[in-house]
C-alpha cells in the first residue's frame, strides 16, 4: 500500500509557505553553479571585446574549479545526503536566499575573472596553499554531513547527540556543535587567501555571520534537548570561552542594613575576611571564571581607598581584570539593584552578570552560563540551599526575615520570586468577607462556599474557569512565560566548597572560619597562608588564619623553655595583621581584625573583635562584638554584648575619623 501525503493550503498559507525543501535548495545552489562560469567563459560579453586578449592565469582556473566543486557538492548533498526535519519554508526566504547566492556569485566572479586580475602576492605558493586548505575543509564538511545523515534513520525526525566516528575529520565534534559550518567558513577563507580577493572575503564574512546565527540556535537546542550534552563544546568556533562575551557589574555600594552592629563602624565592603577586604572576593570570583570587563559600583567616599588597595601589592593580585569604577553619592546609598543598573546604563555594552559585593564563592560559573545560553534566557539567577551561615554574636534580638519564596517549573524556569520581608505575619481581611449570620459550619458556611463556587461573575465567567485560566501550566500563562524567560541555576554540591552571601553578621562570622582551608587552593595561590603554629601550640594552619605580622607571645627561640601552660591557645579563629596576643590567652572560634591588643590570660570565645580594640588582662568575652578602637578593661566579663562608643556625638565623631 502506498501512502500519499496531501497538504491543503488556504489563500493565506499559500503566500507564506512552500513545500519540498529539496527543490528550494536546488534552486538556490544551481544559480552560483551557472552564474560564476559565465564570467570565465564569456569575458568578451562581460568586460568588452578586448577582454579575450588577456590570458587566464592558473589562479583564475583553480578558483573556477573550487567554486564549481563546492556548489556541485552542495547539489549532490541536497539530493542524496541531507535529511530535512522541516517540510516547509517561508516563501520570502526563497527570494532572500537566492538573491544572496546569485548576487554574490556574480560579485565574486566579476572581479576574479576580470582581465586585469593579477595573481596573489606570493604567487604559486599562495595559490597551492589555499587550494590544499580548501580541499581539506571541503572534505571535512562532507564528512560531517555524512555523519549527521547516518545519525537520523530515513523517514524519521530522531535526534541524537552527534559524536565523532572513525573518520578523523569528524573529531571537530569534540570542540563544536556545528563543525559543518566551521569547515565551510574555513573553505571560503582558504578560497579568499588563494585568490587574494576582497569580494571573496566579503562573501566569506557575510556567510560567517549567517552561519554563526544558525550554529548558535542549533547549539542552544542541543543543550536544551540533551541534559548530558558535552558542556565544553562551543557553537561554531572552537576553544573560545563562553564567558568572554560578558560584562560584570559588582555592587559594592550597599550600607549593610542587616549587619549594622558592624557596618555602623566599618563600611560593609571593607569588612575583612581572612585579612582581605570583602570587595576583593567577588572580583577574584570573576577573574577565576575568565570574566575581565568589570564595572564596579562603590560609595564615593571609599573609591580612592579601594583604588589604592587594588593598585598596590597589599592584596592578592587581580591583574586580569579591567575595572571601571562608578561612584555613588550618599543620596544613592539606599538605591536598589534596579536603580543602580539604570544609573550605569551607559556603561553596560553587552550581556552582563550582576555580582553582589558580599558574594564569596569558589564555584565554577560555566554551567550557569551554559544554562543561560541554552535556554536563551532573559535572566538567570543563582540559587543555593547550602549558603554558609552561623550563630550571631552580640545582643540577643529578633532575627529579621531573610528568606525568599521561589516557584520553579520542572525545567527550572523561574515563575515567581518574592522576599519574606514583603509579607506581613498577619493578613488583613476585609470585613465584608465576614457574615454575622454564620452560626454553623455545616448549615451556613459550607452551603455558602458551594454557592460562590457555582456562581458566575458579571461577564459570565465561572470562578472555576478563572482558576483554570490563570493557574500555572495553562496556555495563557505559558504564552506569557515565553516572552521573557527567566531561569534559575540550582548550585549542585559538587560545584564549589564555599558559597556565601555575606549580608548578615552570622554569615560574616561563619565564613571567616569556614574559608580558611580553601584560601590558597580555591581562591588565590598568592594568598598569604599566615603564620603556622608548631607542635607546642594547639592551633594548626588548617583551622586558623594568623596574620604574618601578628606577634604571638612566646614564639621566639629564646622563649622555647617556657612551660606549655604559658602559651596562647588559638582554635578555629582568624587573627588579622599587627595584632599582639598575650600569654595564657585563649581565642576560640572568633574573628580578630587588625591591630588588636589581647592582654595576658584573656579569653575570647565566639566573638568579633574589630580593628584597634584592646582587651585587658584576664578579661572574658563570649558571644559579643567589640567595635573598633574600644577598650575592655582587665578582668571584665562581657557576654552577648555590643561594646561600642556611647552617645550620638561620640559615635558621629568616631565614625568620621574611621571613614
Amino acid at each position: 500500500m502506498t501512502s500519499i501525503a496531501v497538504e491543503v493550503f488556504d489563500a493565506k498559507n499559500i503566500s507564506k509557505s512552500i513545500a519540498y525543501l529539496e527543490n528550494v535548495f536546488l534552486l538556490e545552489y544551481i544559480g552560483p553553479l551557472v552564474i560564476y562560469p559565465i564570467f570565465y567563459l564569456r569575458p568578451s560579453e562581460i568586460y568588452g571585446p578586448d577582454a579575450s586578449r588577456y590570458p587566464m592565469s592558473y589562479g583564475v582556473k583553480f578558483a573556477l574549479v573550487c567554486w564549481t566543486f563546492h556548489y556541485a557538492k552542495r547539489l549532490l548533498e541536497t539530493l542524496f545526503v541531507h535529511r530535512f526535519s522541516n517540510a516547509t519554508m517561508p516563501l520570502r526566504n526563497i527570494f532572500k536566499n537566492c538573491g544572496y547566492y546569485w548576487v554574490f556569485a556574480a560579485f565574486v566572479s566579476y572581479f576574479i575573472n576580470h582581465p586585469l586580475y593579477t595573481l596573489p602576492y606570493f604567487g604559486f605558493v599562495q595559490v597551492a596553499t589555499g587550494l590544499i586548505g580548501f580541499i581539506i575543509c571541503e572534505f571535512g564538511n562532507l564528512s560531517v554531513h555524512l555523519l549527521l545523515r547516518n545519525l537520523r534513520p530515513l523517514g524519521t525526525k530522531v535526534r541524537k547527540i552527534p559524536m565523532p566516528d572513525i573518520n578523523p575529520m569528524t573529531l571537530m565534534f569534540h570542540f563544536v556543535s556545528c563543525p559543518n559550518y566551521t569547515y565551510e567558513v574555513g573553505s571560503w577563507l582558504w578560497f579568499s587567501y588563494m585568490t587574494q580577493s576582497l569580494p571573496a572575503l566579503i562573501f566569506t564574512f557575510a556567510g560567517f555571520l549567517q552561519m554563526a546565527i544558525w550554529a548558535k540556535d542549533k547549539h542552544r537546542n542541543y543543550r536544551r534537548e540533551f541534559p548530558n550534552y558535552p558542556k565544553h563544546r562551543r557553537a561554531m568556533i572552537p576553544f573560545t570561552m563562553a564567558s568572554q562575551a560578558l560584562q560584570a557589574v559588582v555592587l559594592c555600594g550597599g550600607l549593610g542594613n542587616r549587619m549594622t552592629s558592624l557596618t555602623d563602624y566599618i563600611p560593609k565592603c571593607m569588612l575583612p575576611i581572612a585579612g582581605v577586604p570583602m570587595f576583593w572576593y567577588p572580583l577574584n570570583f570573576l577573574q577565576k571564571n575568565s570574566i575581565r570587563e568589570v564595572v564596579m559600583v562603590v560609595a564615593e567616599k571609599l573609591m580612592d581607598e579601594i583604588r589604592h588597595l587594588l593598585s598596590n601589592s597589599a592584596l592578592p593580585p587581580l591583574d586580569n581584570l579591567q575595572i571601571e569604577f562608578i561612584k555613588l553619592s550618599s543620596v544613592a546609598e539606599h538605591w536598589g539593584t534596579a536603580d543602580v543598573l539604570r544609573f550605569i546604563n551607559a556603561q553596560i555594552k553587552k550581556d552582563f552578570i550582576v555580582v553582589s559585593g558580599d558574594f564569596v564563592s569558589d564555584m565554577n560559573l560555566a554551567p550557569m552560563l551554559s544554562l543561560h545560553a541554552a535556554e536563551n534566557a532573559t535572566l538567570t539567577c543563582l540559587l543555593c540551599d547550602r549558603v554558609i551561615t552561623g550563630p550571631v554574636p552580640g545582643p540577643k534580638m529578633k532575627l529579621s526575615k531573610e528568606r525568599d519564596f521561589i516557584v520553579l517549573s520542572k525545567n527550572n524556569q523561574l515563575l515567581f520570586s518574592g522576599s519574606e520581608e514583603d509579607y506581613d505575619e498577619t493578613v488583613t481581611m476585609n470585613v465584608n468577607l465576614l457574615d454575622k449570620e454564620f452560626t454553623s459550619l455545616k448549615a451556613d458556611l459550607i452551603p455558602y462556599i458551594l454557592e460562590k463556587q457555582n456562581a458566575k461573575d458579571s461577564h459570565g465567567m465561572h470562578f472555576s474557569d478563572i482558576n483554570k485560566f490563570i493557574c500555572f501550566g495553562t496556555n495563557v500563562v505559558k504564552n506569557l512565560q515565553y516572552r521573557l524567560k527567566c531561569f534559575a541555576y540550582l548550585l549542585p554540591p559538587e560545584n564549589g566548597f564555599i558559597v556565601g552571601h555575606v549580608n548578615t553578621i552570622g554569615s560574616y562570622f561563619e565564613i571567616n572560619k569556614a574559608i580558611i582551608p580553601f584560601l590558597s587552593s580555591s581562591f588565590s595561590e598568592k594568598f598569604s597562608i599566615g603564620q603556622r603554629m608548631d607542635d607546642s601550640g594547639t592551633a594548626s594552619d588548617s583551622e586558623c588564619y594568623i596574620g604574618p605580622t601578628t606577634r604571638l607571645f612566646l614564639q621566639s627561640a629564646a622563649e622555647a623553655h617556657v612551660a606549655r601552660s604559658e602559651r596562647p591557645i588559638i582554635k578555629r579563629s582568624v587573627i588579622g595583621d599587627k595584632c599582639v596576643v598575650g600569654p595564657k590567652s585563649k581565642i576560640i572560634s572568633s574573628v580578630l581584625m587588625e591591630e588588636c591588643q589581647i592582654g595576658a590570660g584573656a579569653q575570647i570565645t565566639n566573638s568579633i573583635i574589630c580593628a584597634g580594640a584592646e582587651i585587658g588582662e584576664n578579661a572574658n568575652i563570649s558571644s559579643s562584638i567589640v567595635v573598633c578602637q574600644q577598650v575592655v578593661s582587665a578582668s571584665a566579663k562581657v557576654h552577648n554584648e555590643l561594646v561600642a562608643p556611647n552617645g550620638e556625638v561620640e559615635l558621629e565623631k568616631w565614625t568620621e575619623e574611621i571613614w
